[in-house]
C-alpha cells in the first residue's frame, strides 16, 4: 500500500474534493483519483461515496485516514530525512527528477568545492511531496515547479529558470518530420511523473489551448534516463526540457521540429522562511 495515498485520502476528507485536495498536496487532480482507486482496490470496500456533487467518506475512509495518516507521515519523514540531518555540513536538497540532472552540478559546485568537508544529499520525488517534506525539515531546500496558485507562510521561493520544452523521437521515426501538432495526433507518449506542473502538462496544455484530444500517455517512467532510452528504442514520443536530460541516448533521438512552441517549463527555488539560506537563487543565475 502507497503510504501517500493515505495522504491523499485525508486531504480529499479535509478539503472536500478532489481539486482542493489536489492543490494543497501539490500533485495533479488525475494522480489523487488514481491514488484513491489504488486504495480503494487495496482495502476491498469503498470509501467515497457521492452525494449530489460531492464525494463523502465512508466510516471506513475515515478510519484509515485518521490511523494511517499519522503513520504515513512519520514513515515518510524517517525514509526522506536519512541518518545525518543535524551537521551543518549536509545540504539536503529535494528536486524532481529533471531538476537533479540540470541543477545537480552547480549545487555541487556552490556546496561541496568550497569546503571539501560538506556533503550533498539529493532525494527526487514530485513537487507536492518535496514542499511536504521542506515544511518537515526534511530539506534544507527544494527546487521544483511551482504548483500552481501554491503560497505558505513559511516558505520563500524565487524563480530560477525557465526551460523552453521540446518534442523527441527516435532517428527515423515514422514522424520524424511532422511539423505541427495536429501531425502527432494519435502518437503514443511517454512521460516522466507523476508531476503537478511537469512536462507532460505542457503538453497537455499546448493541446487543450488548441482544442485538441489529449495525448495518449502510454508509458510513465521512473526518470529521464529510462524515458530517454525507451523512447530510442520505441516509436513513443516525448517531451524532454532540457538536452542534457538525454544522457547516453542523445545520439539516438531527435528533436521534432514543429511549427508550435510547448509552453515554458519553469523551475522554482524553495526555502523555509526565518531559516539560515543555504542555497540561494544568485547559484544558477545565467548557468541553467
Amino acid at each position: 500500500m502507497y503510504l501517500r495515498y493515505l495522504h491523499y485520502l485525508q486531504s480529499v476528507i479535509d478539503q472536500g474534493s478532489f481539486a482542493r485536495a489536489a492543490e494543497v498536496c501539490g500533485v495533479s487532480q488525475p494522480a489523487i483519483s488514481q491514488g484513491l482507486k489504488a486504495l480503494q482496490a487495496q482495502v476491498g470496500a469503498p470509501l467515497l461515496v457521492r452525494q449530489g456533487r460531492r464525494q463523502m467518506p465512508t466510516e471506513l475512509a475515515r478510519r484509515l485516514a485518521a490511523e494511517g495518516g499519522p503513520l504515513a507521515q512519520r514513515v515518510g519523514a524517517l525514509a526522506q530525512r536519512g541518518p545525518a540531518t543535524g551537521s551543518r555540513a549536509v545540504l539536503r536538497v529535494g528536486l524532481t527528477a529533471s531538476a537533479a540532472l540540470v541543477c545537480g552540478p552547480l549545487l555541487y559546485e556552490a556546496w561541496c568545492l568550497p569546503q571539501p568537508r560538506r556533503v550533498l544529499e539529493m532525494s527526487t520525488a514530485d513537487e507536492g511531496s518535496l514542499l511536504s517534506g521542506l515544511l518537515r525539515d526534511t530539506f534544507h531546500a527544494v527546487i521544483a515547479p511551482r504548483p500552481r496558485r501554491f503560497e505558505h507562510p513559511d516558505v520563500v521561493q524565487w524563480p530560477l529558470y525557465a526551460l523552453q520544452p521540446q518534442v523527441y523521437g527516435r532517428r527515423r521515426h515514422p514522424l520524424a518530420q511532422a511539423r505541427s501538432l495536429a501531425q502527432l495526433a494519435g502518437a503514443a507518449w511517454a512521460c516522466v511523473g507523476p508531476s503537478v506542473q511537469g512536462p507532460v502538462d505542457v503538453l497537455t496544455e499546448a493541446h487543450r489551448v488548441r482544442r485538441m484530444p489529449a495525448p495518449r500517455m502510454a508509458v510513465r517512467c521512473p526518470d529521464f534516463a529510462s524515458l530517454a532510452h525507451l523512447v530510442a528504442r520505441s516509436d513513443l514520443l516525448a517531451v524532454v526540457p532540457h538536452p542534457v536530460l538525454l544522457g547516453a541516448s542523445a545520439d539516438s533521438v531527435v528533436p521534432l521540429r514543429l511549427a508550435e512552441a510547448l509552453p515554458l517549463y519553469s523551475m522554482w527555488l524553495f526555502e523555509r522562511k526565518g531559516a539560515t539560506p543555504r542555497l540561494g537563487p544568485e547559484v544558477f543565475a545565467g548557468r541553467v
